[in-house]
């Protein structure tokens, strides 16, 4: 029982022995939201996360660490490099429920397919062959997942007349 209360005490006690500002501060935030013009919740992303995102005139995609923002001046460091804000034409936001339901209905169609094929080469009766619905199921599946993924696949931020990057300092 002894251990127990001096344990407890000292738990009660310890934040006192600390500097003030150790207890009550938190570290001030920087964060870069994504705006859009009709929804008062933005996406955010802090320092310290991965950014892959595409600058205007360019036809390939860079990516890295955020670490640090600059609100004065709406820039990152990225890779050692300040990012202007207005210099970004389209950022990943990464994977969406279509690449996720495209890949599915991918493998759906090829291990229907196969499926089907490895039954009518095993099954040892030559009166017995794949049918051309089991095929077309299977094709249509792959060709309608496929077309998921292209089309639905990923997340994309385009800053615009009606969307918007920006960095806010949270600092109170």
């Amino acid at each position: 029982m002894r251990p127990l209360f001096l344990l407890l005490a000292l738990l009660w006690l310890g934040p006192l022995a600390l500097p003030n500002h150790a207890c009550t501060s938190v570290r001030a935030q920087k964060v870069m939201l994504f705006e859009k013009l009709k929804n008062s919740k933005a996406e955010r992303l802090y320092e310290g996360d991965r950014l892959r995102f595409r600058i205007r005139g360019d036809k390939f995609w860079q990516e890295g660490f955020i670490r640090e923002m600059r609100p004065d001046i709406q820039a990152l460091v990225i890779n050692d490099r300040f990012i202007l804000l207005e210099e970004i034409d389209l950022v990943d936001r990464g994977s969406s429920f279509g690449k996720a339901a495209g890949y599915s209905l991918m493998t759906f169609g090829v291990a229907w397919t196969g499926i089907g094929l490895i039954g009518y080469n095993t099954d040892k009766d030559s009166n017995t062959q794949i049918s051309g619905g089991e095929l077309a199921t299977g094709a249509a599946s792959f060709v309608l997942g496929y077309a998921l993924v292209k089309l639905l696949g990923q997340k994309k931020f385009r800053p615009g007349k009606y969307k918007r990057l920006r960095i806010v300092d949270t600092t109170f």
